[in-house]
């Protein structure tokens, strides 16, 4: 399932996103201004508040580009389990969204709703008629599962890491759910955020990085939907290059650079003497971390991806490639 066209090989610019926040809109700590003048200070360039069945808006922090977003809930099966999506480019939030009542919640004292669509396609194709693009936000916490993807061809993607969900329970690292729905042959791009509520301690857990032609949201919005993008909990990936053979990756240092593929395929480059190599290392810095490496994947698999661990861990990942 080759790429059509590299985004690493393109013109345009990238710009680093914080797309799953909270604010006192629904159940974050700080106002909407607040929480978009704290990611504006940690760097970022772009900013979706996600609040809960709440549509939040700030225009007076020129520092950070906003994009319309919002958190709503689907509908999965039993009366209780439901799962969540972030939507982004949306300009209303829907009052009867279709879903079970019995899964229906208000909790006044956290400021926090939830109603539900019936299911996760409902919801993504929602969000794509009103032009805007859905993920389904951390599967692995929600307990969601792989196979919430199946049945949904608007679903543009899946968080495939959020940090919150990683420091509270340890169950933010999706990807493994990523791979299950790739290996079926689902088109599915990926994203990893913060999942913000209390700004200073859970900013800058993870980004993700879109390339865009010009600074507008609705550039961001498209690049999400067609998977324009990278996603990273440290690492930056500055150039991939693909043929039948392999992948070439330039990075920052890291201490692996692996090729996902189908199952039982796949091959990595480990920095150090003892590293199993299947490919060649091409630079590395002072210390001996690979910045570039080329990595034997046949081209003919069902999908490749890239996944780039940094010198203590963090880690970065591509979409199909």
């Amino acid at each position: 399932m080759p790429s059509e066209t590299n985004v690493f090989e393109r013109a345009g610019e990238w710009l680093r996103c914080a797309l799953h926040t909270h604010s006192t809109v629904s159940d974050g700590d700080l106002p909407p201004r607040a929480v978009a003048r704290q990611y504006a200070t940690a760097g970022f360039d772009v900013l979706a508040l996600t609040d809960h069945w709440r549509l939040a808006t700030v225009d007076d922090v020129p520092e950070i580009m906003m994009v319309p977003a919002a958190e709503l809930t689907v509908d999965l099966g039993p009366v209780g389990w439901t799962a969540d999506l972030l939507v982004y480019g949306i300009h209303e939030i829907p009052e009867d969204p279709g879903g079970d009542r019995r899964n229906w919640m208000i909790n006044v004292e956290e400021h926090w709703e939830q109603r539900t669509f019936p299911s996760v396609e409902a919801g993504a194709l929602w969000a794509h008629e009103q032009g805007g693009v859905a993920y389904l936000a951390h599967p692995y916490w929600t307990g969601a599962g792989s196979y919430a993807f199946d049945d949904a061809p608007h679903l543009a993607g899946v968080e495939i890491y959020n940090g919150s969900s990683e420091c509270e329970g340890g169950r933010g690292d999706s990807s493994l759910m990523w791979d299950e729905g790739l290996q079926r042959g689902l088109r599915l791009h990926g994203i990893a955020t913060d999942d913000s509520h209390m700004p200073l301690f859970d900013i800058g857990l993870a980004w993700t990085w879109v390339k865009v032609a010009e600074r507008t949201p609705s550039a961001v919005v498209d690049a999400l939907r067609v998977g324009d993008s990278f996603c990273s909990t440290g690492p930056r990936i500055l150039e991939v290059h693909t043929n039948d053979d392999g992948i070439e990756i330039h990075c920052t240092p890291a201490r692996a650079v692996h090729v996902t593929t189908s199952r039982e395929n796949g091959a990595s480059i480990t920095a150090g003497r003892g590293g199993r190599r299947c490919g060649r290392i091409l630079e590395t810095d002072g210390s001996g971390l690979i910045t570039r490496a080329f990595v034997e994947v046949p081209g003919d698999v069902d999908y490749r991806r890239v996944r780039v661990v940094g010198a203590v861990g963090d880690q970065a990942w591509t979409n199909v490639l």
